[in-house]
């Protein structure tokens, strides 16, 4: 009985931390389009004369306003809101953007924590 070609036969599957960083950005993405969604249904309820629609984009708004309150730009904001220099729909997607850029800022941070523990786990493992 010969002994198997290394070079042919494929190497065992070491198990990886891609999967789990990749597990990571797909549920941030499918966050991002559930506020999305829900920053829509909200919009259109709140055109239709819904009034509960608007605290639900009050909630929505709470993240962005706090980033924009925080990086010192509020005032410039409620300025060019109120002289018309931002229109509501550029408005609405700026606070969008925020809040995705927030979350997709968070997907990073922790599949890096986490491709970090694995690495560290996997070399103390194998020592």
């Amino acid at each position: 009985m010969t002994a198997p070609d290394p070079i042919l036969s494929p190497l065992p599957e070491r198990p990886s931390w891609r999967p789990l960083v990749k597990l990571v950005f797909e549920q941030a993405w499918g966050l991002c389009v559930a506020y999305l969604c829900i920053g829509l249904l909200a919009e259109g309820l709140r055109r239709l004369g819904v009034e509960r629609a608007g605290s639900v984009q009050e909630f929505l708004d709470g993240l962005p306003f706090f980033a924009i309150r925080e990086s010192g730009l509020l005032d410039e904001y409620l300025r060019s809101a109120s002289v018309g220099r931002l229109t509501p729909f550029w408005s609405r997607v700026m606070l969008s953007s925020i809040t995705m850029g927030a979350i997709l800022l968070q997907a990073t941070l922790l599949g890096a924590i986490l491709a970090i523990a694995w690495t560290v786990t996997s070399r103390r493992r194998r020592q």
